[in-house]
């Protein structure tokens, strides 16, 4: 999945000479708070709207507030996981997509993102999560994986949080099983630090009496 797959070709972009209004309307239509300002094909910035709808007059033209613009783009060839990263931490709704020239190519919104993001097979698949704590020094995804694996499960997603202050790592894991019993007692007693689980063994039991009585109904 890479950005080049992510396009929006026809999104409407401002031009440094469109009014105010032109942008709150792009906004109320396509609910994105960061709209590409383009000149000739570059791109100039995003216009972050959020901080611009209380302005009383909204016939201002764009390039009035090119102090505010925020610059951020990715390149087609991209990664998603790279984009959601990108958009993510400069808390964009919307982000350009540039060509090797540097030419506006379109813009990726945050919602087809995660929407594509969402299609990804290991996140639609009905699975446990564990969370584990362990010194950066003592980080060993082999063992982490033989863990799982000798348990007879597969790790589907994991990632990695660092706590650069502490020196630790907080490992979320996402499995292709919820019977989770077998390899968290695995994970203690290879004395790993286990923060978070789901589901718990009663919440386990729960789902599996609604999956028994839902095969009830079907022999009914």
């Amino acid at each position: 999945m890479l950005a080049s797959e992510l396009l929006s070709l026809d999104f409407p972009v401002l031009k440094p000479e469109d009014s105010l209004d032109k942008a709150i309307s792009i906004f109320h239509d396509h609910c994105i708070c960061h709209v590409p300002v383009v000149s000739k094909n570059g791109l100039e910035g995003l216009l972050p709207l959020d901080l611009l709808l209380g302005i009383p007059s909204q016939g201002k033209l764009i390039s009035d507030f090119k102090s505010d613009y925020i610059y951020a783009f990715v390149q087609p060839d991209q990664h998603g996981l790279n984009v959601f990263e990108i958009m993510a931490k400069q808390e964009l709704t919307a982000i350009a997509v540039l060509d090797e020239n540097q030419h506006y190519m379109g813009i990726i919104t945050m919602n087809k993102l995660v929407t594509r993001l969402c299609d990804f097979y290991s996140f639609k698949k009905v699975g446990g999560i564990i969370v584990i704590k362990v010194g950066m020094r003592d980080y060993d995804l082999s063992e982490i994986s033989r863990i799982v694996e000798t348990n007879n499960a597969k790790v589907l997603v994991l990632y990695l949080d660092a706590d650069e202050e502490n020196a630790t790592y907080n490992i979320t894991l996402k499995l292709d099983t919820i019977d989770l019993s077998h390899i968290l007692a695995t994970f203690e007693r290879y004395q790993y630090e286990v923060k978070y689980s789901y589901p718990s063994s009663l919440q386990k039991d729960q789902t599996q009496d609604r999956y028994d009585f839902l095969m009830k109904m079907f022999d009914i």
